[in-house]
């Protein structure tokens, strides 16, 4: 799928699952301006793209996803409450995070 494609499919709906090739190209044709390491699930990254907002994650089913953010407000929100999960869960609290909500 094309980068342009990617990204305006992105914008008609809450997330969109893309294959790992395709993460490549969105990553190479983004800017990165965040990279959080969750050590359970890959990486969160906050991209940059046409002037907007995404954020790129891994649920633990191995599918990439990638949603729209509207403001960095939005994104720092989304980061840090999927960060807090993940720390929970680092401790053992058997909590799931919901990546299609």
């Amino acid at each position: 799928m094309e980068v342009k494609e990617i990204f305006d499919k992105t914008l008609n709906s809450n997330y969109l699952i893309i294959e790992e090739d395709d993460l490549k190209s969105v990553l190479d044709n983004s800017e990165i301006i965040r990279v959080e390491d969750t050590y359970l699930s890959d990486f969160i990254r906050v991209l940059n793209y046409d002037e907007k907002l995404f954020v790129q994650e891994t649920s633990f089913k191995k599918e990439i996803l990638i949603r729209k953010m509207d403001s960095m407000k939005d994104v720092d929100f989304f980061v840090q409450e999927r960060l807090d999960y993940y720390e929970r869960k680092w401790d053992g609290c058997g909590c799931k995070i919901d990546y299609y909500e």
